[in-house]
C-alpha cells in the first residue's frame, strides 16, 4: 500500500492506543513503503454502503475500508501463500474474526476431483481477488456487518477475515502426498499453522472483546482453535459462535483418515479429542478456555450437508444433532436449533425455532451477554 512518506518496515498491524494517534509499533515483517503485502480492495468506502472513511485506526490500513494483507506462514492447500482481510473501524473497540468454512478433503478423490468432485473450497489458492468474491456472501449482503444499519450485530466493530483454502477444518499440521491419477501430489493441510500465523498477525490489537465466529468449516475451526484465539489477546474476554457446527461424531474409519492425513492439532488438555470428535464439544461444554466466554452453536438437527461430509442418515444425523444441542445448558453456553436439514443461519436472521425464538435477538443475547443467551428449540 502506497503512502507518501516512508516508515521502518512493521511487524504489527495494529497502533499502540497509549501512543499519539501517529506513532506506529514497529518491529520487522510489514514495508510500509509502497508494501506490497497489503492490496487496497474497496475504492475508499466502507464496502457497505457507509460514508468514506479516514485512514488508520486501530490497524495500520484505511478505516472502514476492505484490505488484504498477506501473511507469511500462511498457505493454502497447493502451497501457494495467502493472508487475511481487514475492515477497521473506530467506532468501537470489540474485534470480530471471521473464520471462513467450504467443506473439507482427507483422499485423492476428494482433494482433486477424481470420480467425485473436490469437496474442499480454494485448495488452489486465495487471493485479495479471491476475497473481493465472496466477500459478498460474508459481509456486503449479511445483517450482521452493515456500517450505516444501526441494528446491525457488529456495525461498530474491526472485522478480520480469515480464509479457508487447506481442507481440514481449520486444524492441520502436516503436508500429506496424495497418489492422484499415477501421481503423486502434495496436499499442505496446514489450516492450524495458518491460525497460528494469522494470530501472530493481529496479536496485540487493543480490543476490548473478541468475536470469534466460525461458518460451517469455519464453526469447526472456531472451536478446534478456541484456547488459541483467546491466549492471543490476554486480559480480553473472547466469545465463540459456530454457524452450522455441530461437533457430532464422525464415522469412525472416516476420521481415522481425517487424523491420519490432517495431523489435526487440538486444544491443550483435551486428551480425548483425536478418538471422537464430539469430545471437543464436551470438553468446551465442561470449561472455556483461559480467557473464553461464551460459547454460541446454531444448529440444524437433520444438516444435509454435514450428513454428507460425516457419514449419516437424515436420522441419525437428527439424533446425533439434538444430543449435541440439548448437551448445551450451562449459563455460557447454548445452542439454537431447529429441525430440518439446512445448513448455515447467521445470514439469515430471522429464522425460528418451533418456540417462535428468533435467531436475531439471541444472537444479540451471545454477543452481549443478556438473559437470553439460553439454548432454544428445536
Amino acid at each position: 500500500m502506497s503512502t507518501s512518506k516512508c516508515r521502518e518496515p512493521a511487524r504489527a498491524i495494529w497502533h499502540d492506543p497509549e501512543m499519539s494517534r501517529h506513532a506506529v509499533l514497529l518491529a520487522v515483517g510489514l514495508a510500509a513503503c509502497g508494501d506490497p503485502s497489503t492490496t487496497p480492495i474497496d475504492a475508499g468506502g466502507d464496502g457497505d454502503g457507509g460514508t468514506d472513511a479516514s485512514t488508520d485506526g486501530g490497524f495500520d490500513v484505511p478505516l472502514e475500508t476492505w484490505t488484504w494483507v498477506d501473511v507469511p506462514g500462511m498457505v493454502c492447500g497447493n502451497g501457494t501463500p495467502t493472508g487475511i482481510a481487514i475492515n477497521p473501524s473506530t467506532r468501537s473497540s470489540r474485534l470480530v474474526i471471521v473464520v471462513e468454512g467450504g467443506g473439507a478433503c482427507w483422499e485423492a478423490a476428494n482433494c482433486y476431483g477424481i470420480i467425485v468432485p473436490v469437496s474442499a473450497a480454494h485448495l488452489d489458492g486465495f487471493n485479495a481477488q479471491t476475497f473481493a468474491g465472496v466477500r459478498g456472501q460474508f459481509f456486503d449482503s449479511n445483517w450482521a456487518f452493515q456500517r450505516s444499519e444501526p441494528t446491525s450485530l457488529f456495525g461498530d466493530a474491526t472485522w478480520v477475515f480469515v480464509p479457508y483454502c487447506t481442507g481440514d477444518l481449520h486444524a492441520g499440521t502436516r503436508e500429506n502426498v496424495y497418489m492422484a491419477l499415477g501421481q503423486s501430489r502434495t496436499m499442505h493441510h496446514k489450516g492450524a499453522m495458518n491460525i497460528d500465523a494469522m494470530l501472530a498477525r493481529i496479536a496485540g490489537y487493543p480490543a476490548s472483546e473478541v468475536f470469534a465466529i466460525g461458518i460451517s468449516a469455519g464453526g469447526f475451526g472456531v472451536q478446534l482453535n478456541w484456547d488459541r484465539i483467546a491466549a492471543a489477546f490476554p486480559g480480553r474476554t473472547t466469545h465463540a459462535f459456530a454457524d452450522g457446527a455441530q461437533l457430532v461424531p464422525i464415522e469412525s474409519g472416516r476420521w481415522g483418515t481425517m487424523n491420519q492425513v490432517w495431523a489435526p492439532r487440538y486444544p491443550t488438555g483435551c486428551t480425548t479429542c483425536s478418538a471422537r470428535f464430539d469430545n471437543l464439544g464436551a470438553f468446551w461444554r465442561a470449561a472455556a478456555p483461559a480467557g473464553g466466554g461464551r460459547y454460541a452453536l446454531t444448529n440444524s438437527l437433520q444438516d444435509g450437508v454435514l450428513a454428507l461430509f460425516f457419514g449419516y442418515d437424515a436420522a441419525g444425523m437428527r439424533a446425533a444433532s439434538l444430543t449435541v444441542g440439548t448437551a448445551m445448558t450451562g449459563t455460557t453456553n447454548a445452542s439454537f436449533m431447529i429441525d430440518n436439514n439446512s445448513h448455515t443461519m447467521l445470514g439469515a436472521p430471522t429464522t425460528r425455532t418451533s418456540t417462535n425464538v428468533e435467531l436475531r435477538p439471541w444472537a444479540f443475547a451471545w454477543a452481549n451477554g443478556t438473559a437470553a443467551f439460553t439454548t432454544v428449540g428445536p
